[in-house]
Parts: C-alpha cells; sequence; structure tokens
C-alpha cells in the first residue's frame, strides 16, 4: 500500500522539491501551501504523515503541528518539520513533532527520515 505524504511548505521550489523526491521513492504527495486546506484535507484520513514547514504566511508550523498533535482523530500522525530555524529541535519538542529535518537537507537524510516514520506508522 501506498502512504501518502502531506507536505505543508509555502516556498513552492522547496514544495516541488520534496514532492518530486517523495514521488520518486514511490509516495503518494499532497502539497499545500496553506494551513487551512490542509487542516481540512488532515481529516479526510488519507494521510500517513505530513512534512510540516515551520515558517510558513500566516498561521506557524508549531502551530500547526500543535493542532495536530491535540486533534484527537489525528494526533496518530507522524509530524516531521522541516526548517532552516536554528532553534528546530526544541521548537519540535515543545509542539510534539515526532522529528525534525534542518534546512538545507541531504537528499538522502530526507528520505530515510521519511522511511522510517512510514515503517514506524505501519508497525504501530
Amino acid at each position: 500500500m501506498e502512504k501518502k505524504v502531506l507536505v505543508i511548505e509555502d516556498e513552492p521550489v522547496i514544495a516541488e522539491m520534496m514532492s518530486i523526491l517523495l514521488e520518486m521513492g514511490g509516495y503518494k504527495v499532497i502539497s499545500l501551501g496553506d494551513t487551512g486546506m490542509a487542516r481540512r484535507r488532515l481529516h479526510e484520513k488519507e494521510v500517513g504523515l505530513v512534512l510540516l514547514d515551520l515558517q510558513l504566511s500566516g498561521e506557524t508550523g508549531q502551530s500547526m503541528c500543535n493542532y495536530i498533535k491535540t486533534t484527537e482523530d489525528i494526533k496518530h500522525l507522524p509530524v516531521i518539520l522541516v526548517s532552516a530555524n536554528c532553534d528546530l529541535p526544541q521548537i519540535s519538542k515543545d509542539c510534539g513533532a515526532d522529528d525534525h529535518i534542518a534546512k538545507p537537507f541531504d537528499l538522502n537524510f530526507f528520505m530515510e527520515k521519511v522511511k522510517a516514520h512510514c515503517l514506524q506508522d505501519a508497525v504501530n
């Protein structure tokens, strides 16, 4: 079964790069730059992993992560924060993210993190 990954990234070039990498890795991708649309998609029960940029226009990634991790029907979803913020490890911990990836990232490292969380989710 293909894992569907929701990419929430408002920088089009980065969103496209992550989507291409994920698709090449065999994942289905939903890419959104807006947290309002992302919230609706999350409740449709089709997403298995969330890649979330920290610096979004409007709502922050930290706030969005908090929403995911405190909402009963979606709190089980693994969330990986993706950001160049130097406080990323602490922010990730504070909002309950499952992991984080610092930008710029190594492509293989990025895919290894995604795969690890998709495998972990399949076991649970």
